[in-house]
């Protein structure tokens, strides 16, 4: 009867033991990075340093062991791994080139894999949460080289265009391009649209003098391209190609 007790004891015992241990289970914490704000950034690539600023991170609920910032391509191809804040807006995006760079906060558990310059975020493994991205794009405007000329005229009162004028831009980049017609000195004499449009001036109308035929791109925001202007005083992200002389005698 006794051991009967101690038996019943026992196992109940067991029981309890073994209910404690299931219930006892670890607590997993699924890592949060929150949510980057300000930007997107542009710059233009013209020898200028170009670091973002302002960036700020709203995380209240973050967790995750491990925290750093990923600067991707837009393809997600990992190009650098700024710790801090501090070391994204350190980072001069002058020196990328042209293109698009994202900028990501991510929070991660230890174990992660595939967090190195040079591999995809999309293939990391592990425990880990990616914020939103920040966009910084990068304007390299490439207006490429004029041929043709250069045209000598006489002014005699009969109409004087230019022909056979031909654009080698293999890279050209830029959003929007024009021509552009100066004198000698860079003021801004006209802006044809279109290479025919260019090849219908009548340069015979413009009396003596030289004038010079440019090809140009550039970007949105652009100023001081007008009638009147210099192209010494272009403000913005743009590029210019050679210029074509042509002389009225």
């Amino acid at each position: 009867m006794i051991k009967k007790s101690i038996l019943g004891l026992l196992a109940i015992g067991f029981f309890a033991v073994s209910c404690s241990s299931d219930d006892d289970t670890a607590q997993v914490i699924m890592p949060e990075a929150g949510e980057l704000s300000v930007g997107p950034y542009t710059f233009c690539i013209d020898g200028m340093p170009d670091m973002v600023s302002g960036i700020t991170l709203n995380n209240p609920n973050a967790a995750g062991t491990n925290r750093g910032y990923v600067i991707t391509d837009d393809l997600g191809n990992i190009l650098g791994l700024p710790p801090t804040l501090d070391a994204v807006e350190g980072v001069d995006f002058e020196g990328a080139g042209s293109g698009v760079c994202l900028i990501w906060y991510l929070r991660y558990e230890n174990g992660l894999e595939g967090l190195e310059v040079g591999m995809n975020a999309s293939n990391l493994v592990g425990s880990f949460d990616l914020s939103n991205a920040l966009t910084v794009t990068r304007n390299q405007p490439e207006a490429g080289t004029l041929s043709g000329g250069p045209f000598t005229f006489t002014v005699e009162g009969t109409p004087d265009m230019v022909s056979g004028i031909s654009l080698d831009n293999p890279n050209a980049s830029g959003a929007i391009g024009t021509y552009v017609i100066t004198d000698d000195q860079g003021m801004i004499l006209g802006v044809p649209p279109t290479l025919a449009a260019v090849e219908g001036v009548n340069f015979d109308g413009a009396g003596t003098g030289v004038c010079f035929i440019w090809y140009l791109r550039y970007e949105e925001g652009l100023q001081g391209l007008a009638m009147g202007m210099n192209t010494a005083n272009l403000e913005g992200c743009f590029d210019l190609s050679n210029a074509i002389q042509v002389t009225r005698n």
